[in-house]
Parts: structure tokens; sequence; C-alpha cells
């Protein structure tokens, strides 16, 4: 049986990478959500914005623009 990694539980600090076209943006947030590799995460940034993106490597979600 193949998993899926687990990169983040809920509460980890990660980093929110927003990519768009030849750019990145980067932040800070809290995990509201567990970080399976290549699934959809929530994450609740300083602000209290909640932002969803893709888990892709340990403590980091992408979030295209």
């Amino acid at each position: 049986d193949l998993k899926r990694r687990q990169w983040f539980a809920v509460g980890d600090m990660v980093r929110i990478v927003a990519v768009g076209s030849g750019f990145s943006v980067s932040g800070e947030g809290t995990a509201v959500t567990p970080g399976v590799e290549g699934q959809s995460a929530r994450v609740r940034t300083d602000s209290g914005r909640i932002i969803t993106g893709i888990a892709t490597a340990e403590r980091r979600v992408e979030v295209a623009l």
C-alpha cells in the first residue's frame, strides 16, 4: 500500500507561496487542515484570512494566481 506523504499537521507554521506568470510572493500562516502531498490544504494568515492551496513540500503550500 502506498500512502501520500503528509507534509504538515494542523497547527504547524507553513510557508504560503503564491505563484503567477513570472513571479512568486511568499508569507507564513498556520495550517487549518493537514497538508497531504498534492492535496488541497487550508492555511490561516496572521491577518486571519483563510487561504486554500496545494501542499507541495515540507511545510509549504502553493497558490496559483
